[in-house]
This record gives C-alpha cells, sequence and structure tokens, in this order.
C-alpha cells in the first residue's frame, strides 16, 4: 500500500512539475491564445492546454484575465469574440523601437503639432512612452512655461534640453522602450494633478485603448487617473488594431488626435464616448 501512494504520489508531483516547467512566459502564452483566437473565433480550454502544454486550470486563468482586459468573451469551455472580429487585428509582439520611430513619420509629426496646441501657458502636463509622444516632446521641448511629468527616459532627456521643469517617475526601467514602470511610478502620480496627459498607445477598436506592454499599461492608466484631460495620439494604422493589453474603454478619453478621420463601428463608438476627434493635417 505505502509503495502504491508513493508512486502515485509521484506521478502527481511529475505532472505538476511538467507543467511549470514547460510552461511560457504568460505574456507569450496570452499572445499564443489571442493568436489562436483570431484564427477560429473560438478557443477552447482542452485545446488549448495541449498546444501550450499546460494543465486546464492555468488555461482558465488566462482566459479570465484576457477576459477582464476586453480581449474575449469567456464560455463554457473557451471563450469567444467580443463583437464582430472582420477587420481586426491582433499585434502579439511589440516591433523594435526604431523600426517605429522610422514608420509613418510624417503622419506622427502632424499629430504632435496638433496636439501641441492643446497645451496651455504654464500647465501641467503628463507624456508616457511611445513615438508619438517623443515626437510631441520634441515640439514642446523649447517651451519654458511647462511642468512635464514623464515614465519616458527618451522624453525626460528631450524635453531637459529644453526649458521646462521636468520630472521623471521613479521605477524599474523597462528595455528596449526606455520606460519606467512599476508601483513607484504609480504611486508618484497618485500623487500629482495633472492638466493633460498625452497617451500613445498600440491599437485603438471600438472596445477601446491597447498596448503591447502590461507594465506600460500600468502606468498609463495612473496617468489618466490623474489627469484632468486625457489625450490619446494615434495615427490610422492602429486603427481596428488590438494588443496585449487593454490599457482603458473609450470613455476614458476626452480628446484623439489621428491624421485620418475613423470610419465606421470605430467613428460611432468614439461618437457614443463623447471623445472629440481632431484630424491632423
Amino acid at each position: 500500500m505505502s509503495d502504491s501512494r508513493s508512486v502515485t504520489a509521484q506521478k502527481a508531483s511529475l505532472s505538476v512539475g511538467d507543467d511549470k516547467a514547460g510552461r511560457m512566459p504568460a505574456a507569450l502564452r496570452h499572445a499564443r491564445i489571442i493568436a489562436s483566437f483570431e484564427k477560429n473565433g473560438f478557443v477552447s480550454i482542452t485545446s488549448l492546454a495541449d498546444e501550450l502544454n499546460v494543465s486546464g486550470m492555468t488555461i482558465r486563468r488566462d482566459l479570465d484575465v484576457l477576459g477582464k482586459r476586453g480581449l474575449l468573451e469567456r464560455t463554457h469551455g473557451g471563450a469567444v469574440a467580443v463583437g464582430p472580429l472582420s477587420g481586426l487585428s491582433f499585434d502579439a509582439e511589440e516591433p523594435a523601437f526604431e523600426q517605429r520611430i522610422r514608420l509613418r513619420a510624417l503622419e506622427k509629426s502632424a499629430i504632435a503639432e496638433a496636439a501641441a496646441r492643446l497645451v496651455g501657458s504654464g500647465e501641467s502636463v503628463g507624456l508616457d512612452v511611445g513615438t508619438s509622444i517623443l515626437a510631441l516632446a520634441n515640439v514642446l521641448a523649447p517651451r519654458r512655461d511647462l511642468r512635464v511629468f514623464t515614465n519616458n527616459l527618451r522624453v525626460g532627456m528631450q524635453m531637459a534640453e529644453g526649458n521646462s521643469t521636468v520630472y521623471i517617475l521613479g521605477g524599474q526601467v523597462r528595455v528596449p522602450e526606455f520606460s519606467v514602470i512599476g508601483p513607484q511610478a504609480i504611486a508618484a502620480l497618485e500623487s500629482h494633478f495633472l492638466d493633460k496627459v498625452f497617451i500613445g498607445v498600440s491599437g485603438l477598436d471600438a472596445h477601446g485603448l491597447y498596448d503591447y506592454s502590461p507594465e506600460d499599461t500600468e502606468v498609463k492608466r495612473a496617468f489618466m487617473a490623474s489627469a484632468d484631460h486625457v489625450v490619446v495620439l494615434c495615427d490610422s494604422s492602429k486603427f481596428n488594431r488590438r494588443a496585449l493589453s487593454r490599457i482603458a474603454p473609450l470613455d476614458g478619453v476626452g480628446t484623439l488626435i489621428t491624421e485620418t478621420a475613423p470610419q465606421g463601428e470605430l467613428a460611432a463608438a468614439l461618437d457614443a464616448a463623447g471623445v472629440k476627434v481632431i484630424i491632423a493635417t
């Protein structure tokens, strides 16, 4: 009896250990789940567990997390789409920064110029991460009258070479984005009031704003919570696209600045949420 129980316990231990040993990082696992979901329109717990070599309980937890981010809707035995899938793309991986900064540079420059015109004299301004935000920092740098809060080391260096007062949030540096993340950054924002914050996004659809990084997303939410007015900078290549982390629904946005007018479901959702859309030219 003792040997039988020992063998059974050993098998159970090996089963649990295999799940943990073979488990890929959660962010990558979530991306694989979403990729399968976008391809098939439905994902089952059993098939995902087999594909990713993890337990059904792990997949259930993953689906719950993705459901809370608005990326899918849980069903018995799996998950289905939130709204129609047509025209929707999912970006599983964050492109290299140097690649992104060259992409649609003229459009981002026009968006940055339009965004800068919204910044009033003497305002406190939050700038988060992203290439559109860096373009905005280039425009704002010569001004002397601003107080700028940022978790973007590139933006901090750019603004510090100018004339405004710049505050860098504390925390852990995420490379290669050079963003500052973590509870210290979030706590710093909770103790300040900002007139406006400018948020960069990786995707925008009728259900909200998205970003590649869960860690950056937490700081973006803290920026939004600290601000009187939230401005999103988003070129049209990101329309009807989703990334891993859902930042917020559209009703958390005051103004969207882009270079091409949104159409269809996205335009209707922005209007229903009361978002002012500025078209940069």
